[in-house]
């Protein structure tokens, strides 16, 4: 268990080392954590700074849409029961944004029946609860750092 729990602070080290050389290149990305838990929210918060992305947070699904307005994040962190709305429903007015529609959200939940639902719903991808630092690292490196689309001409 040890040696587990080694390796795996060694490879969210590693994660953490990956993204820092890769911002050092680039302007600091922000991450829209939609999450109503506030030690959960504090918890991502954190880890989303140590890597070098800006944070920013709301607790509700209506506060989620104003923020995507205000901020325009480069990636979403969604939680799917929201005290004001569904995270499908959140999902669903955002896809229907041409100017939010291709913002990436992965999806968090502590119920793992969830995942198709969210995936079909226009979520990119689907973490369950509690959500493993190296989980959601490799995540943000995946979504964060793709390679830009080819502009058609």
């Amino acid at each position: 268990m040890l040696i587990r729990r080694t390796i795996e602070a060694w490879l969210l080290l590693c994660s953490y080392i990956e993204l820092w050389v890769v911002m050092a290149k680039e302007k600091v990305k922000t991450v829209l954590i939609v999450e109503n838990q506030p030690n959960y929210t504090q918890l991502l918060v954190k880890q989303i700074m140590f890597a070098g992305l800006n944070p920013v947070v709301a607790v509700t699904g209506n506060g989620g849409l104003r923020k995507v307005n205000e901020c325009n994040p480069d990636l979403i962190l969604l939680e799917m029961q929201l005290s004001d709305m569904s995270g499908l429903e959140f999902v669903s007015i955002l896809r229907q944004r041409p100017e939010a529609d291709r913002i990436p959200i992965v999806a968090m939940s502590v119920f793992s029946d969830l995942k198709i639902q969210c995936l079909r719903g226009g979520c990119n991808e689907f973490l369950q609860k509690p959500v493993k630092m190296i989980e959601l690292m490799l995540h943000i490196k995946k979504f964060l750092h793709r390679e830009p689309e080819p502009v058609a001409h």
